[in-house]
């Protein structure tokens, strides 16, 4: 059975993720809302996204069923992101595994940063 790991008020939620986001960066990145596939993996105290892809911006906070189809089909990249905000999507779940994240994307100090707004299981290898 997939669980599915929603943020129920989600459009409100995003709003304000946005301006917290815009605050933290200042001009160094815009704040874009992508759908990215990566590899969980356990990073210090926090998660990462690696071997991610670069993304596709999204202006849905939710997921689709045909976007998980998709997100399934799709191959691994070559970027590494900082998850942010994920205590409630229960991440370490799922280390290791293939996974969708959709979330607010941006750069601080030369990292690539996810404040994610959905967190999506694909598979338990991370092929």
């Amino acid at each position: 059975m997939m669980r599915f790991y929603r943020i129920p008020a989600a459009p409100l939620l995003f709003a304000g993720l946005v301006t917290a986001a815009s605050a933290q960066v200042g001009q160094e990145a815009a704040v874009e809302l992508r759908t990215v596939v990566g590899c969980v993996a356990r990073s210090g105290g926090g998660w990462m996204l690696e071997r991610a892809t670069e993304g596709e911006p999204t202006e849905r906070a939710f997921t689709s069923e045909d976007e998980l189809d998709d997100s399934r089909r799709r191959g691994l990249g070559s970027l590494s992101y900082r998850l942010l905000g994920v205590g409630e999507f229960a991440v370490g779940d799922h280390d290791g595994h293939k996974v969708q994240v959709k979330g607010l994307r941006f750069a601080r100090d030369g990292e690539l940063r996810l404040n994610v707004t959905s967190f999506q299981p694909l598979d338990p290898d991370c092929r």
